[in-house]
């Protein structure tokens, strides 16, 4: 888990680190991606169904927003070894 966490970071950091709009867009390519791995251990995703949107508010914030459709959930309780 950790190396899986310290290789989203280093995609993060890599794409942050390109033109400000281009990055923007290559961050969210790369969060719903990520989002869609996340959110696939917890339920069963319908295709091309996460939506995200980011708005720049004042003084550097950020709102991000996700959409995402699911046919169900995962029962936790089996996931568990």
């Amino acid at each position: 888990m950790q190396k899986q966490n310290e290789r989203i970071k280093q995609r993060l950091k890599s794409v942050m680190m390109g033109d400000r709009v281009d990055g923007l867009e290559a961050l969210l390519t790369v969060l719903q991606s990520d989002l869609h791995v996340l959110l696939g251990n917890y339920m069963h995703l319908k295709p091309d169904s996460i939506k995200l949107q980011l708005e720049v508010a004042q003084h550097n914030v950020f709102h991000l927003s996700i959409q995402t459709s699911a046919d169900r959930l995962i029962d936790v309780g089996k996931m568990i070894f």
